[in-house]
Formats: C-alpha cells, structure tokens, sequence
C-alpha cells in the first residue's frame, strides 16, 4: 500500500505527460493488486490546471486524491500530502519525471522485509534550449551505493525516488519548511541521524528530468546556501 505524492504550480507543460505516465503507472499497480493513490495537490491552479485537473478526476484508471490550496513552498505541500496519506508508506513523483512500477513494487517488497526507506539508481536526463528548442545534452544512470550511517548522514545519497514510511516522519520529523530546494537533502541526513534502517535497490526508479527550470536544476545561489545551511550543522 503506498500514497504517492506530487506537489503541482505552474504545471500545465508537464501535466499532459505526467497525466499519461501515472495512468500507466496506476495501472500497473491494480493489476499487481498493489493499493495505492496519486496525492496531487494543486497550489493555485489556473484555469488551463483545472480542466486538466478535471480530467484527472475523471480518469478511471488513476486512483487520484486531488487537493487544491493557495501557493505554499514545495516542502508544506509535502507535508500536507503525508498528513493526507491513507497508506502506511510513502514516495514523491515530481511533475516532470517518470517513475517506473516495477521498482515502486520492489520497494514495497524490501519495506515489508523491515526496511523504513528504499533508494534507487535513476535515469538522469540534462536538456539545454538551443534557438527556443529542448535539446537532450547529457543521459546517464545514476546508481546507488550501500548504506553506510556515517555518509549518509552528511550528504545526499538517496536519489529523488526513495520511498519510506509514514512512520518514519514520527520519527525523523517531517519536512522543514523554511527551506525552498534542498529540504529532501536535510530530511535523509536527519533520517539517517536519527536510526532509521535504509536499504538499497537495484532496479532503476525512474527518470529524473534537469531541463534548467526545475529547483533542483536551476543550481541557484539558494540552493548553495541551503546546502552550506545543512552541512555547517553536521
């Protein structure tokens, strides 16, 4: 059972893609007999995300729990989904990247085994615009290495797909608020500080997209001095 989680503003380029890639992607889940949701929350939706929203919630295929609020940061908007989850595990689909069912229904597999979060190698994909077009400039796969609680409580090693359990926000805490991109980086190093049992997999988790525009991607003076912020305290 999993609640799948993805924050949405200013989406209507991606939504189109990521409306087919979870319909797929729940699919797969209900024929593994897999119960699950798309926690898809909206944060002021204009009016080309509401008929797509509406779309959404008339696609019987996704099983979808649709939430609309005003602007909030990335980090709130994940809290708020996990507070809404129904089930006991939890992952983040961000609207610009694919994620595979395969290694979602692995990491259940090792969650059940005992395990509170599972990560995984990814595709990375880098575009750059030349004369208005998107150019694919780098691919490559991205792989996980073992756990190790010393590393992995100063740096980031859990990729954009781990998945985890509600739990494990009792335990960890949940997102910090304050910050705007690097607020995954401090919850895996607080994660991993705090006794939490990581496993890696070794299915590919999905594709991860850098087109520039991303948080992540726009490597940002925020993003430098949030990072400075996480490891100054380590």
């Amino acid at each position: 059972m999993i609640s799948i989680i993805t924050s949405l503003y200013n989406s209507n380029k991606h939504l189109p893609t990521y409306i087919k890639h979870i319909e797929e992607c729940s699919i797969s889940l209900t024929e593994a007999k897999i119960d699950h949701e798309f926690i898809i929350i909206f944060n002021s939706p204009n009016d080309e995300e509401k008929s797509l929203l509406k779309e959404i919630e008339a696609n019987k295929n996704i099983k979808s729990n649709i939430i609309v609020c005003e602007r909030e940061s990335l980090y709130a908007t994940w809290n708020r989904g996990i507070k809404a989850a129904r089930f006991p595990n939890i992952t983040f689909w961000n609207v610009d990247d694919n994620r595979f069912p395969n290694a979602i229904i692995g990491g259940l597999q090792k969650i059940n085994e005992g395990f509170d979060l599972v990560y995984f190698p990814f595709v990375y994909k880098r575009y750059v615009r030349v004369l208005g077009f998107k150019i694919l400039a780098k691919i490559k796969i991205t792989k996980t290495i073992p756990f190790d609680r010393a590393l992995f409580s100063k740096g980031m090693y859990i990729g954009p797909f781990f998945m985890t359990t509600k739990s494990a926000f009792d335990t960890a805490g949940m997102f910090d608020e304050s910050f705007k991109i690097s607020g995954d980086f401090d919850w895996a190093v607080r994660a991993a500080k705090a006794g939490l049992s990581f496993q890696k997999s070794d299915i590919i988790g999905g594709v991860f997209t850098n087109d520039g525009t991303t948080l992540s991607g726009q490597k940002s003076d925020l993003q430098q001095s949030e990072n400075k912020r996480i490891t100054d305290i380590l």
